[in-house]
């Protein structure tokens, strides 16, 4: 794919991940008064915070996998580092020494919570609620990795 190709797809990642973005911390500032959830509070949420508990999981999903799935390999085709044959966890090393992710480690443990909560496998209350928390808490971790792919593509201008 051409450079100029890319950069346009690129430019459209970028905007539907910040989509996805707006609408978790328009979904975070519902139920800011629910935050931390803890056991005593998660009974009492109410039906209206419920779905904004889960429009942010549904959205915190959507973003994690169009960054791991569609930004992630394609800004490592516009730095001329093609991973297309690379498995996963290899184009995760190199974003981490490229400094877009803090750690490929932490974005898999990330991913698992995730997947743990948006399938509501967790099998006690406690694990639920603590990852839904984990999740609120990564909502600055996530807009940090989008700003530091950016600043990847902005250093090579």
């Amino acid at each position: 794919m051409r450079k100029l190709e890319t950069g346009i797809i690129l430019k459209e990642i970028f905007d539907i991940c910040e989509l996805h973005l707006k609408r978790m911390q328009f979904a975070k500032a519902k139920v800011k008064q629910f935050i931390p959830i803890t056991n005593d509070n998660y009974f009492i949420i109410d039906e209206e915070s419920i779905g904004f508990l889960d429009q942010y999981i549904f959205r915190f999903s959507k973003l994690q996998d169009t960054i791991g799935a569609r930004l992630f390999p394609l800004l490592l085709d516009f730095l001329a580092e093609p991973m297309a044959d690379k498995p996963f966890i290899d184009v995760l090393n190199r974003l981490e020494r490229l400094k877009v992710i803090e750690s490929t480690l932490g974005w898999i443990q990330l991913r698992k919570i995730r997947n743990d909560i948006s399938h509501e496998y967790p099998t006690s209350l406690a694990e639920r609620i603590e990852g839904i928390n984990i999740l609120f808490d990564h909502l600055e971790y996530m807009q940090q990795i989008l700003k530091s792919a950016r600043k990847c593509l902005n250093d090579l201008k």
